[in-house]
């Protein structure tokens, strides 16, 4: 680490900042910069705001002269720095000093070895002179060395102290006399009006803050308008309760301009930030009450309720009508629930799936109440049971005398319900009862079959299972149905009954069945209906 490194931030008090004295740094590059007296770039500029150094940036601008910049740092942290810089000087000195004390015993004592001193890397010891007498001569040099430095350091501080105060007090008695005779050329107008409390504290910029108008800080203040001296007391006070710059300017560490400047500029960037914050509050009222804004977050608010993930986007007008029609309790038209099924199915959440049965099953319902139609108790019970209400759907079946249906097609249908009831709530061996009567009553209808599948396929009677859904496709029931029902019944299994259905499965068609090696389905079991 260079000496002129370290001497350069010493010089304007700021080697407490470790990049300050580290060589090429940005900062030290700055320093060095303005040392030799070449203007800062406005990067250069910038960076010592970044860095909160202001008065660095006063200086580096021409805002303030050297003097004013160190006056206006607080005494004591100027007499550490300076201290700082007389022990690191004399450290330096006293290592120097050490080299060439050591150059010379060497060059000594090789002479009167007879030895060349640039290859003799003997040690003292080998020498005539007894090393520890050279030692101890050595040590007393190097005290000697140390206490002479030490006091022309502290002579130096002291010096450097008294100049600052009188610096000080020079600077502080030029405010007073400027500040005087300001005042003497107001009051020597004749149109003079002695100024309020409130008037001198909007002179000084500190109308804003509490206690300014009332005493003591209101007699403080006219003292300081006046020119009149301020007691060690005042001045105590203004360190308390005012701000820093106002307590600098009384002290006589800044000029009344200077003040000005900084709290203008400080009242300015205020000033520009509530200018920010009033836009950005304006820009959001007016934001907020525009209709096309309370709609579009209206939507996202649904699209949230029904589980739907929009990625960042808006969903289609014809989304949003849907979801702002089931939220108002409307049942979807058909068309409107064929596109979900089909190009809207991303949309078409489990959420969004629940609430449209459940409307359809309270359709239905309501519909039987009005007509008696057993058909309107069939069709709400399958809504209630694809909406996990398989309770509701029994209360409802329960609700009307099976044994009053005549018609075979609709006794079937009632049975079928009624057993899918059963096997949804685990009462298995009704469902498969239920199942055989609809069977009986409509043998060539698939739906006995498809149910009488499904519970032997989740009792485990696999090639039962097998048997009644071959019968169901022979009478109409589609593969991918099948397909589905099979996919819902494995990932709902237990791990026991999963691995022996999947290897059941495999067996009988791997390349059909080789979805019971997706991952979704290697966890345990998924509870709840699919």
């Amino acid at each position: 680490m260079s000496s002129s490194t370290y001497d350069i931030a010493y010089y304007y008090c700021v080697s407490h900042i470790p990049a300050a004295t580290i060589p090429a740094s940005r900062l030290s590059n700055i320093l060095d910069t303005m040392h030799q007296g070449r203007p800062l770039t406005a990067y250069s500029l910038n960076y010592l705001l970044q860095q909160n150094l202001p008065g660095l940036y006063q200086l580096a601008t021409g805002q303030i002269s050297y003097d004013a910049y160190i006056t206006a740092l607080d005494p004591a942290f100027v007499a550490s720095q300076q201290i700082a810089q007389a022990e690191y000087q004399a450290k330096e000195a006293q290592r120097l000093a050490r080299e060439a004390e050591y150059l010379r015993s060497r060059a000594a004592l090789s002479a009167a070895s007879g030895r060349n001193p640039k290859n003799d890397k003997s040690s003292f010891g080998e020498v005539s002179i007894p090393a520890g007498e050279f030692h101890k001569a050595d040590s007393e040099a190097q005290r000697k060395l140390r206490r002479q430095r030490e006091r022309e350091a502290s002579e130096a501080v002291l010096k450097a102290q008294r100049v600052r105060q009188a610096e000080l007090a020079e600077q502080r008695d030029r405010n007073r006399k400027a500040a005087a005779a300001t005042y003497h050329v107001r009051t020597s107008d004749p149109d003079y009006i002695v100024p309020t409390s409130h008037d001198i504290a909007c002179y000084y910029h500190v109308n804003y803050i509490p206690g300014m108008v009332s005493p003591p800080m209101s007699d403080i203040l006219d003292a300081l308008i006046r020119g009149i001296h301020l007691t060690q007391d005042d001045l105590n006070y203004l360190k308390l309760q005012a701000p820093a710059a106002l307590h600098q300017l009384a002290l006589g560490r800044i000029t009344f301009d200077s003040y000005i400047a900084t709290v203008e500029a400080a009242e300015a960037a205020e000033t520009a930030r509530k200018a920010r914050v009033e836009a950005a509050e304006a820009a959001r009222v007016a934001r907020e009450s525009d209709p096309d804004y309370i709609a579009m977050m209206q939507t996202r608010a649904l699209c949230r309720e029904y589980g739907i993930d929009l990625n960042g986007q808006s969903p289609p007008q014809r989304m949003t009508t849907i979801l702002r029609s089931v939220d108002s309790g409307n049942r979807l038209p058909k068309e409107d629930f064929v596109w979900l099924k089909t190009a809207g199915k991303r949309y078409f959440t489990e959420k969004l799936q629940k609430a449209y049965h459940q409307k359809e099953a309270e359709f239905y319902a309501s519909e039987y109440s009005r007509t008696l139609d057993p058909w309107n108790v069939v069709n709400a019970s399958g809504h209630y049971r694809k909406c996990d209400q398989p309770e509701r759907a029994l209360e409802l079946l329960d609700s009307f005398a099976t044994n009053r249906l005549k018609h075979p097609k609709i006794k079937s249908a009632v049975c079928t319900t009624r057993g899918g009831v059963m096997r949804d709530l685990g009462r298995r061996p009704e469902a498969l009862q239920l199942g055989d009567q609809a069977h009986e009553l409509q043998p060539q209808d698939f739906r006995p079959c498809t149910l009488l599948g499904a519970v032997h396929m989740e009792l485990g009677d696999f090639d039962s299972g097998r048997e009644w859904y071959a019968k169901a496709a022979e009478r109409g029931a589609s593969e991918h149905s099948i397909d589905t029902e099979l996919r819902s019944i494995f990932q709902r299994a237990d791990k026991a009954s999963r691995a022996a259905m999947k290897i059941f499965l495999l067996a009988e068609d791997p390349k059909r069945y080789r979805w019971v090696n997706d991952k979704r389905y290697q966890d345990t079991a998924v509870a709840g209906k699919s």
